[in-house]
């Protein structure tokens, strides 16, 4: 008994030991931050932003540091698919890729248009280091190497100043977590729904804006870029893009709103605008089915502080506030309503409409399964906004009034 003993423990103790013979060094591998992928000439172009553990300490921006070079470094590689590119570019990096860190991804307009989702989600459905709650990005009139190569004031990585500005733009989008892999995803192979991803474009156009140097100068314009409308996609492939105003549309149809900032009207007879920022919104989307007529109906509820009045007009007046809370009502109905109009015109449903049809009237949607995206290009939308003035803000009058 004791020999058996014995030999268990040292049976186990190989055990342990054998655990370490996989191993891979970190300094054997390459931290991949971004990854961007473009289309030209029939290839598919692959851009790998990788960490420089050496460059990421002190110094501003993206500007080198201590002689160490740049905070990341951008390797592109082409190939005939996504996976060929990949594979292609062991030949030319100089360590093994780890994609378990990728904060965001970025695929170019054109890539988006004419190859669409498909190959890139096999490629990152497979990978099992890629995380599904990365954030993706279309570049707008533009290429993801355009993008990733960017050096921005602030921010040393060009990723991660993506993913922060996403959260910073939200009142004016109504995304505040972005877009996610896993979004996508689910929308796309699961919810009978077309998928749409946040846009992003470069805000000028400058010839040094990839260079380090370029962050001494003072103009943080000309090296930066801007979140924008969401990318429309009918399927796998994009079509079109959605505005700001549809963008906001989008994000309430799909509960996606925590705070936005409403540029509600022109001041009548006068010059000056009135601003809102519209917080705690509840949005609901019914579905009704009568005598083969197809009827949404959303409701939309909600409070507004105002934030901005640049015309004379009397806030003290509860006449004023109530013709404030109407303006308000309507322009976020027309937001819906126009993002609707541009969903139903290019017969994408981006908002799930099918899925809710499945869940309330299954034999239905059994009907209109197979000829969703013409159904839903006539169905009737309905919308109720009440969004009620809470606060006027820390004074009555405006600096703009005449005693």
């Amino acid at each position: 008994m004791r020999r058996w003993n014995i030999v268990a423990v040292i049976i186990s103790f190989s055990l342990i030991l054998s655990g370490c013979a996989g191993r891979v060094e970190l300094n054997e591998l390459l931290i991949v931050s971004s990854i961007g992928v473009d289309y030209k000439k029939n290839k598919t172009i692959v851009h790998f932003q990788v960490v420089n553990p050496g460059g990421t300490a002190g110094g501003q921006g993206g500007a080198p540091s201590g002689g160490s070079g740049g905070s990341v470094y951008t390797y592109t590689v082409s190939g005939e698919t996504l996976y060929d590119a990949v594979e292609k570019g062991r030949n030319i990096l100089p360590r093994k890729l780890l994609f378990s860190h990728i904060t965001s991804v970025i695929i170019g307009e054109k890539y988006a248009r004419t190859e669409g989702l498909a190959p890139l989600f096999d490629f990152m459905e497979r990978n099992h280091e890629v995380r599904d709650n990365l954030i993706m990005f279309v570049a707008k009139n533009s290429t993801a190497k355009n993008i990733l190569s960017i050096y921005t004031p602030i921010f040393k990585n060009p990723g991660e100043s993506l993913k922060n500005r996403v959260r910073l733009a939200a009142t004016s989008t109504g995304i505040s977590d972005g877009i996610k892999e896993k979004d996508v995803v689910r929308w796309r192979y699961g919810e009978f729904r077309d998928p749409v991803i946040q846009g992003v474009e470069i805000v000028q156009i400058n010839d040094s804006q990839s260079e380090t140097s370029n962050l001494e100068n003072i103009n943080a314009n000309d090296k930066t870029y801007r979140i924008t409308g969401l990318a429309v996609f009918n399927k796998e492939k994009m079509v079109t893009w959605l505005n700001n105003d549809q963008t906001r549309g989008w994000s309430i149809i799909n509960q996606r709103v925590k705070d936005i900032f409403i540029l509600s009207h022109k001041c009548d007879s006068q010059k000056g605008n009135v601003g809102f920022m519209v917080k705690d919104v509840d949005s609901k989307t019914k579905v009704h089915y009568t005598n083969g007529h197809l009827k949404y109906v959303v409701n939309v509820k909600g409070k507004a502080i105002l934030q901005e009045v640049t015309c004379a007009v009397d806030v003290g007046d509860p006449r004023t506030l109530i013709e404030m809370e109407k303006r308000v009502n309507e322009e976020l109905a027309r937001h819906i309503k126009s993002t609707v109009k541009k969903a139903q015109k290019e017969k994408t449903d981006v908002f799930g409409l099918g899925k809710l049809l499945y869940n309330k009237h299954p034999e239905v949607w059994k009907k209109y399964k197979e000829n969703w995206s013409e159904e839903f290009s006539d169905a009737e939308l309905e919308t109720n906004v009440s969004i009620k003035l809470e606060s006027v803000g820390a004074r009555v009058e405006t600096i703009h009034e005449q005693k």
